[in-house]
């Protein structure tokens, strides 16, 4: 099922590139969307940055027909691949994550555009739950969740662009 969010900072490339590349703003949008525990990488490979985030989230607003496939809580992993700006500031960035030890995968791909004196932070993720008949009853509520969380994290973005 394919998720698409964007979101606007009064901001530069750069700048927003900055700060979604950054180790605390990372660290406190994992606090905003209440994980119970987290670790966040971030690394460079050559002309990339590689963000990697870990998360442990409750599973209290996971439906009855998925709670029996993840427990009591959800370790949530994503990596996203930043490469070098282009010649506009614009960065790319390949998404890939899944939720550990169940059948949920989600691949996509992130980017910030320059737009006038705003930029634009961009993620379109194809989310899979790979169960047999009850899969595709689940990934709206996957979807919704992942959603929930990139918007409070969107809004702590901009709070930090200011």
């Amino acid at each position: 099922m394919e998720l698409k969010l964007s979101a606007s900072y009064d901001a530069t490339p750069e700048e927003v590139f900055a700060v979604v590349t950054d180790k605390t703003f990372r660290e406190q949008a994992c606090e905003k969307t209440n994980a119970l525990s987290y670790d966040v990488q971030v690394t460079q490979s050559g002309a990339d940055t590689i963000v990697k985030v870990t998360r442990e989230m409750a599973s209290d607003d996971v439906p009855d027909i998925a709670r029996k496939f993840v427990g009591g809580t959800l370790t949530v992993v994503q990596t996203e691949t930043w490469h070098a700006a282009a010649a506009d500031g614009s960065r790319k960035a390949d998404v890939a994550g899944e939720i550990t030890n169940t059948p949920v995968s989600l691949k996509g791909t992130a980017d910030i555009t320059p737009g006038g004196a705003q930029s634009t932070q961009g993620i379109t993720l194809d989310v899979k739950v790979a169960v047999p008949l009850i899969g595709k009853k689940i990934e709206p509520f996957v979807v919704d969740a992942i959603r929930k969380g990139l918007v409070k994290e969107h809004e702590l973005g901009q709070d930090w662009t200011k």
